[in-house]
């Protein structure tokens, strides 16, 4: 025990996060038998008094329509200020871009649940692609999409698609959509019937669907766009464009996802799983090449916690190359300037941070939607009208009318944009943009580009203090990839695609505000796209492949040349995965826990280790 230390008692693995991917791992753990002490930095979101800046957490939480207010409550927010650009002047060029911080918000969460609390709560399943890719770059065939396929219908408990087919599968074992049923993720959808009871917009639906297929013919053809399921598993067809209503992860219309599954689980489990909260994790003690114990702090007091068999990282894209490269673990070139002593030399951490680009074709109406009249988004009479707002209609939706995916071009095997609408002024994150969001007129039709070119960001340490927050470079378009120019034009002909989507809302729009359509030349719009582009779904800066190729982690999770040291977050996706980061973060937290367990139990060490963990705990 190292001087100013307190030991706490050694579980059989420490996970260091309590979002989307270390609830999940920690919670299977649990349920395999193994005891778990899980590290997180944020608190309870639905625990106590929660309130911040006249806005109560509880509510904004779980209430769908407030998601935006949650990822600026002050009680979860843990925002960052990010690079566009290396060049100062290219990235002033966006409005967005905060002259004091020298840098635009990028929203992230702390808390049980992480990024999964403030998210839109849109799930999509990922492409069978992006798990082959996993397979192709690492030689692993357990991440070929057909089995990965299992941990999908093991997260899942569907709750959209008719009775029917649930029974099919409980009587038959035959499951042609590939829903899961039974899952701990229920999944449902909300299109309130005010919506459809307002002509207007009801009008504006159907004929900017009509536009849509008059734009992109395929898509009137696509079982996919008579449907609407985007999860379900085709058996012909299976990459094609077309319309879909995203799911939600909801249970009764309220959010549900990470945290309530780690609070069940810790309801039926107390001995092994032990949460501590507001911690700030400083390192990991990496001794003989093998990670032992992890130091910080709560409340200003140290801790030292050691580990049976694992420590793994689930701390996200920023804070786990963060981490590791406080315990030593990086680029020397990085390290030693800095006064870190080098437990092992890895490159790649830190570094291939990657996201997608959205853009935003925003309308001002003349008119406020009948959908939105008498919804509040005030919560000055109390969280008591919580009841009301998850069975009240619009409340119950987070904003996205419809999506579509395609092709930017036709030669592309699967759709790289995912374009949905929303009944909002939404144009990118910056201090405050919740607030805008309330306006009753405005429609906003959101362009996402997916499986990106440019991989040439980082996240790097510029201080040894843990409390030191690391630089975020993403290094946009040709600045980061000399291909930039193929997401570039992929992003224009998105905007112009989805312009024609916004022509059938016809006379319901009074003006285009974003981009505007003085903005209307291919050069024009290039500009307009590099100067106000905007991503929330970084992933890649611990990379899943062979160290000589700038991995970080190998198919097993495991720190390259650090035994006892795992990372399971979305930060090991070598290249950005589908859509929405979510679900698959979910997935390869399922098969870590596998994993682990399985090793642990190969090594004839895997025991039920009740009593173990932090004394104490916060849950």
């Amino acid at each position: 025990m190292e001087q100013g230390h307190s030991q706490v008692e050694e579980p059989d693995v420490i996970v260091v996060g309590a979002g989307a991917g270390g609830a999940v791992l920690a919670a299977r753990l649990v349920e395999a038998g193994l005891s778990v002490l899980v590290l997180e930095a944020g608190g309870d979101p639905c625990a106590g008094d929660r309130r911040g800046d006249a806005r109560d957490l509880v509510a904004d939480y779980r209430v769908p329509a407030f998601h935006a207010f949650a990822s600026e409550h002050p009680g979860m927010a843990d925002n960052h200020w990010v690079h566009h650009y290396d060049d100062q002047d290219r990235r002033r060029r966006d409005w967005r871009h905060d002259a004091g911080r020298d840098g635009v918000l990028y929203p992230r969460a702390k808390g049980l649940g992480g990024c999964a609390s403030h998210n839109a709560m849109i799930v999509v399943r990922p492409n069978d692609c992006d798990w082959n890719h996993i397979a192709e770059v690492t030689g692993d065939a357990s991440w070929r999409a057909t089995r990965m396929q299992a941990y999908w219908e093991r997260i899942e408990r569907c709750r959209y698609r008719a009775v029917p087919w649930r029974w099919l599968y409980r009587l038959t074992g035959w499951n042609p959509l590939g829903h899961g049923w039974s899952g701990w993720l229920q999944t449902e959808r909300a299109f309130p019937l005010r919506v459809l009871r307002d002509r207007p917009l009801r009008r504006s639906i159907l004929r900017s669907m009509g536009a849509a297929a008059d734009a992109y013919p395929g898509l009137a053809l696509d079982w996919e766009s008579t449907s609407f399921d985007g999860n379900a598993r085709r058996l012909w067809n299976a990459h094609a464009s077309g319309a879909r209503i995203a799911p939600m992860c909801t249970k009764h219309h309220a959010r549900h996802g990470p945290r309530e599954r780690l609070l069940e689980v810790h309801k039926r489990h107390p001995d092994r799983l032990t949460i501590r909260l507001g911690v700030r994790v400083e390192r990991v003690e990496v001794t003989g090449g093998r990670a032992t114990a992890v130091h910080y702090t709560v409340g200003g007091q140290r801790f030292r916690a050691t580990a049976r068999h694992e420590i793994a990282l689930a701390a996200g894209t920023f804070a786990t190359p963060k981490l590791l490269q406080l315990s030593g673990i990086g680029d020397p070139a990085w390290l030693t300037p800095l006064g870190i002593k080098v437990a092992r030399a890895l490159t790649g951490v830190g570094r291939n941070l990657q996201d997608r680009y959205e853009i935003a074709v925003v309308s001002r109406t003349r008119q406020p939607w009948g959908a939105l009249h008498g919804v509040r988004y005030s919560i000055d009479d109390g969280p008591y009208r919580l009841w009301k707002w998850l069975r009240a209609g619009t409340y119950k939706s987070n904003g996205v009318l419809f999506s579509v995916a395609l092709k930017s071009r036709p030669s592309l095997p699967v759709p790289d944009l995912f374009c949905f609408a929303l009944l909002a002024d939404f144009r990118g994150y910056y201090a405050g943009y919740s607030r805008r969001l309330q306006a009753p007129n405005y429609l906003s039709w959101v362009v996402l580009k997916a499986y990106t070119n440019n991989t040439a960001g980082e996240v790097r340490l510029i201080s040894a203090d843990p409390a030191a927050a690391p630089a975020i470079r993403f290094r946009y378009f040709d600045e980061g990839t000399p291909d930039g120019g193929a997401d570039l034009d992929a992003v224009v002909a998105g905007v112009r695609f989805m312009r024609k989507i916004a022509d059938g809302v016809g006379d319901a729009v009074e003006v285009e505000e974003e981009p505007g359509r003085q903005t209307f030349s291919d050069d024009a719009l290039r500009a307009y796209v590099k100067d106000n582009a905007w991503g929330h779904h970084a992933c890649g800066t611990c990379a899943m492949r062979p160290q000589d190729r700038g991995g970080v982690v190998d198919s097993r999770f495991r720190v390259h040349g650090v035994a006892g040291l795992r990372v399971v977050d979305a930060s090991v996706f070598s290249r950005i995965p589908g859509y929405f980061l979510v679900s698959a973060v979910f997935m390869i937290a399922e098969k870590a826990a596998d994993t682990i367990a399985e090793d642990i139990a190969a090594k004839g060490q895997g025991r039920n280790a009740r009593g173990a963990g932090v004394k104490g705990a916060d849950t």
